[in-house]
């Protein structure tokens, strides 16, 4: 039998990106219905479990990690968590936040995939069908290709991709090798960027914070620059 192929075109990445604004606005519309309900009181109420929050994981690191690993499957944004691990790191050990950063991550990637591949799938194929894009019943035969475009795509929140590539049945071994390297060079980035911002006892001195900023913007960076030479290619290619 032939092998089932897609065409990597825009239009595919304007529908996910469709998918992901349509979700975002619910999450809006949720924040200010609470705002709207609750008032300032609602606000202050919010902030107060935030800091409580922050403190129970900075002062106990398992907790965090833990979090880093869970909370974006339920579609809560992933950079606060990875902010207060530069500030865990700041403390205790930047590289050891970034291990396990991406230890967490690791987990995060595993239960997301999991979960759309089998016990969530109807749910993440109704939520792709608003955007009235039809996902192929077979795997397609460049969708590590299409997964590595997507992961590199700017505004594609990592916990969508995690979804949809489940959906779409993409070999898990191809799943973690577009994945993990992405993820985790990026994700260490944001890690020792905050953990050079905020300090602590690891890192008291201004020319070793000055480092890890650096350093951490550096991987960022390098990761934006890879990902808008591949979606060049791709672009000329269409």
């Amino acid at each position: 039998m032939a092998p089932i192929t897609v065409e990597i075109t825009g239009k595919k990445l304007v529908y996910v990106g469709l998918l992901v604004l349509s979700l975002f606005g619910v999450i809006i519309i949720l924040w200010y219905s609470f705002l709207g309900i609750f008032g300032e009181e609602g606000k202050k109420m919010l902030t107060h479990l935030w800091y409580d929050f922050e403190n129970i994981v900075l002062s106990n690191g398992f907790w965090l990690f833990l979090a880093i690993a869970i909370l974006p499957a339920f579609i809560l944004p992933v950079s606060p968590l990875l902010i207060l691990a530069g500030k865990w790191g700041g403390a205790h050990s930047p590289w050891m936040a970034c291990l396990y950063s991406v230890l967490a991550i690791a987990v995060n990637l595993g239960l997301t995939y999991w979960f759309a591949r089998k016990p969530g799938n109807s749910l993440v194929k109704w939520l792709l069908s608003k955007t009235k894009h039809q996902l192929p019943e077979k795997p397609p035969a460049n969708l590590a290709q299409w997964a590595l475009i997507l992961r590199l795509t700017p505004g594609v929140p990592f916990i969508f991709t995690n979804y949809i590539l489940g959906v779409l049945k993409l070999p898990f071994r191809s799943y973690l090798l577009v994945s993990l390297p992405i993820l985790s060079i990026t994700s260490c980035g944001y890690v020792l960027i905050f953990a050079g911002v905020f300090g602590g006892e690891k890192i008291e001195e201004s020319a070793q914070r000055w480092a890890y900023v650096l350093g951490g913007f550096g991987l960022v960076f390098a990761m934006t620059l890879l990902g808008r030479i591949i979606l060049g290619k791709q672009n000329r290619a269409n």
